[in-house]
């Protein structure tokens, strides 16, 4: 998938969300989610789960913790294990009421385990994004990345940097209990991801 086709759907998603709405509150920044990761790229496919944190510390400004559990199927060797740590700081800015923009700056860390030597990736991502209310119980979000690892060969991608981009969703549940959605695109690797998870609005 070329960058111009990540960037066409992040704007469709963009614009269906700014269309005018009558819902004065908008997307939360304080929030706690866990759920399933499924993962199939050029050389290796796996699943696993994730915990995701973020924290509204200013008005404007918040930031983001997480932690992944992968079980990895490489084609050129054993199965084995990824622990996937990332921390960043992001900030937001309302364009209308139920719309807003972001930006969020991640430092990435990948551990390898199991049936090879212990081994690491690890490097920044960078995010562009929109988060929109399409209904008072329905989000819509989007976001393009520039993605900078200094991978080693477990996974067998070649170049450090790739572009990506996801789309999803937050449906209400309750009125803490959120479920959240998103599938993921990453060129380089070839990555496709689905994400499938529970939020705790805190």
């Amino acid at each position: 998938m070329k960058t111009k086709h990540l960037i066409a759907i992040v704007s469709a998603a963009g614009l269906a969300m700014v269309a005018p709405h009558a819902f004065a509150k908008g997307p939360t920044y304080t929030y706690a989610e866990i759920g399933y990761i499924y993962f199939d790229a050029d050389n290796y496919d796996g699943y696993g789960g994730r915990v995701n944190i973020s924290y509204g510390a200013t008005e404007h400004i918040f930031v983001k913790m997480g932690y992944a559990r992968k079980f990895i199927d490489v084609s050129s060797v054993s199965d084995i294990d990824a622990d996937r740590f990332n921390i960043g700081i992001g900030g937001h800015m309302s364009v209308t009421d139920n719309v807003d923009v972001l930006g969020v700056v991640s430092y990435l860390d990948q551990e390898y385990s199991g049936g090879i030597p212990s081994e690491a990736d690890e490097g920044y991502q960078a995010d562009l994004g929109v988060r929109g209310m399409l209904t008072s119980k329905v989000e819509l979000n989007a976001t393009a990345s520039f993605r900078h690892m200094n991978y080693t060969s477990v996974l067998g991608v070649s170049d450090d940097e790739e572009y990506g981009a996801e789309v999803g969703t937050v449906i209400k549940l309750k009125k803490k209990f959120h479920f959240s959605g998103n599938v993921s695109y990453f060129d380089e690797s070839e990555e496709a991801g689905v994400f499938l998870g529970i939020r705790l609005k805190l």
